[in-house]
């Protein structure tokens, strides 16, 4: 949600933190919009910031809505509800209550909608934006740097958002969990840049990218051979000096590694390779990963002391197929950011939008965006019907499957192994890791989840991975 006033209004924020995104926007007497959230500005096709110049009545005889119930509210004084039709095709029943002062003179308007019924009407051309209100307002959000990148719409996020701004300011460790593409790095950058070292360094480091032969290289550096060598690298961690070290993918760092890290969590110290002298470590250290960490350790695939030691305050962010506000949120910003990189005017249609929010989304931010730059490079419209192009699509998908793990797996068993642990893997993931509703939709038992898992397992380890 966006605002441009403090105070009172805050008391309405609550009305747009249900996980089914909806409209609403709060405004004055005169029907000048104050606040408003990502779902209305985008059913409108404007963005959001622009949205909070205009007085209701403007955009009504601009053409983006066919009638306005705040205004229908503000003069009976009482809650009015009625179907509104906005430009970009969407029927929304709409509510708008009046807050009255103690004289009974309208002060606020709440105007909300938690539906859109109905078959989306035909599309229609997008109008030009109309001329602010002569009252408009424009006041710079003091934290908009700090929060650049995050869109924190649903309530999940929201609480997300307060317990970073709660410990932000103290150096204790964080761990940061949820699926790929949720976002773990941009809730990482957002409290470094909210702490006292936001002027320091953010140092991030993918675990899963570093080969296990160069991992203590890459994190502690190497000693110079002599006085007059050039030969020594500062590692990583000492890179991160007055910043934040993110360690992404921790699961993925080798045990013997593991042991080193957590000596050097717990004495403050390091020492380069090849060197004796301690190097005092002074950064912040934050982990993510998008596994199960505690089951790891259980199956001797993590080291307990340092699951313990990173595990000081843990932010679980959920999926982003349970976050529907952010989903708005997230596809208005990224319509904006591609529509101004590739010079286009792409604006969501009704059709579209139903589309988008029943996809399951498993590779959350990050596939939504892939989906959204398409969109506006392609153009929108219903999605075609299946075709032969299709097939070979699939076929080439397989095929690249085939070809991606042709070398990992030597034999058929293994290779039927790693693709039935990949199947399971999607299907827990659509579970939200629930393994016996997986097991269900599988038709096997629960037992046999697990037992499939450990045989992928053991395959891609018997390659090295």
């Amino acid at each position: 949600m966006n605002r441009r006033h403090d105070g009172r209004f805050d008391e309405y924020a609550g009305l747009i933190d249900g996980q089914s995104p909806g409209t609403l926007f709060v405004t004055d007497a005169w029907g000048n919009i104050l606040i408003s959230n990502e779902f209305t500005a985008l059913t409108i096709g404007i963005p959001l910031e622009e949205l909070l110049k205009y007085n209701v009545q403007d955009l009504v005889k601009a053409g983006y809505y066919s009638d306005s119930v705040t205004m229908k509210a503000i003069g009976a004084k009482k809650k009015v509800s009625m179907v509104i039709r906005t430009v970009q095709g969407f029927n929304v029943m709409s509510s708008a209550t009046p807050i009255l002062n103690q004289e009974g003179e309208v002060q606020l308007v709440v105007t909300s909608s938690t539906s859109y019924p109905g078959e989306p009407v035909r599309e229609q051309t997008s109008p030009m934006p109309p001329s602010p209100s002569a009252r408009t307002r424009k006041t710079p959000r003091p934290e908009a740097e700090a929060a650049a990148g995050i869109v924190a719409e649903s309530l999940a996020m929201k609480q997300i958002m307060q317990v970073c701004n709660q410990i932000a300011s103290y150096d204790s460790k964080v761990l940061i969990l949820g699926e790929s593409g949720t976002g773990k790095e941009v809730v990482a950058k957002y409290i470094h840049r909210k702490s006292a070292r936001w002027n320091g360094p953010f140092i991030p480091v993918n675990c899963a990218a570093i080969p296990a032969e160069s991992f203590e290289y890459e994190l502690f550096g190497r000693e110079a051979r002599s006085v007059e060598a050039a030969d020594g690298k500062k590692g990583l961690v000492e890179l991160a000096a007055g910043g934040v070290l993110f360690l992404d993918e921790i699961a993925e760092m080798p045990l013997d590694m593991q042991a080193k890290l957590l000596h050097v969590l717990e004495s403050s110290e390091l020492r380069r390779i090849g060197g004796t002298e301690p190097i005092p470590v002074c950064c912040r250290v934050i982990c993510a990963t998008n596994r199960d960490l505690w089951s790891m350790v259980q199956q001797g695939q993590f080291r307990e002391d340092l699951y313990y030691r990173i595990n000081v305050i843990p932010i679980h962010i959920p999926p982003l197929r349970s976050r529907k506000p952010d989903l708005v949120g997230l596809a208005s910003n990224f319509i904006a950011h591609f529509n101004a990189a590739y010079g286009k005017r792409y604006v969501l249609g009704a059709d579209e939008f139903k589309r988008i929010l029943d996809q399951p989304w498993h590779g959350n931010a990050r596939e939504l965006r892939n989906y959204i730059e398409r969109l506006v490079l392609t153009g929108s419209g219903p999605a075609p019907e299946r075709s032969d192009e299709d097939g070979i699509a699939d076929a080439f998908a397989l095929d690249h499957f085939i070809a991606r793990n042709r070398e990992r797996a030597a034999t058929l068993k293994d290779f039927s192994a790693i693709a039935e642990g990949r199947f399971i893997q999607r299907m827990l993931a659509e579970c939200g890791g629930n393994a016996a509703e997986a097991a269900k939709r599988l038709g096997v038992d629960r037992s046999a989840i697990y037992r499939k898992l450990r045989k992928m397992e053991d395959a891609l380890r018997e390659d090295g991975e």
